[in-house]
């Protein structure tokens, strides 16, 4: 091959190269840009759940708190029935021993005045 036909392609392959770097450094520019954009709606989206997640554990936190309130009740009203049931049982074995002593009381009436 002659001499210049190398020369002209070499200079159309570097003309070639040269209108290409525009194309390049905008579709690059352009792919930046896109995931600029991506980056941006995922860091809102990130915000949106960590808000969510924020109001969940306050939620969450409030339904704890009330169910703490609830237990200790539970506990407050269980400790006063079981005072009650102690109560009762001494009030009991009390009436019981005044049934023994009145049993006890009639057995030497009768034993005194036998009657009719």
């Amino acid at each position: 091959m002659e001499t210049w036909v190398i020369v002209v392609i070499v200079v159309l392959v570097i003309l070639a190269l040269l209108a290409l770097i525009p194309v390049m450094r905008s579709a690059s520019k352009r792919k930046t840009s896109q995931r600029r954009v991506e980056a941006r709606a995922r860091s809102a989206q990130a915000d949106r759940q960590d808000e969510e997640a924020d109001q969940e554990l306050g939620r969450a936190e409030q339904e704890r708190s009330f169910a703490e309130r609830k237990r200790e009740e539970a506990e407050r009203q269980a400790a006063e029935a079981r005072q009650a049931e102690a109560k009762a049982q001494e009030r009991i074995a009390a009436a019981e021993q005044q049934r023994v002593a009145a049993q006890e009381q009639r057995e030497q009436a009768e034993r005194l005045d036998p009657g009719p």
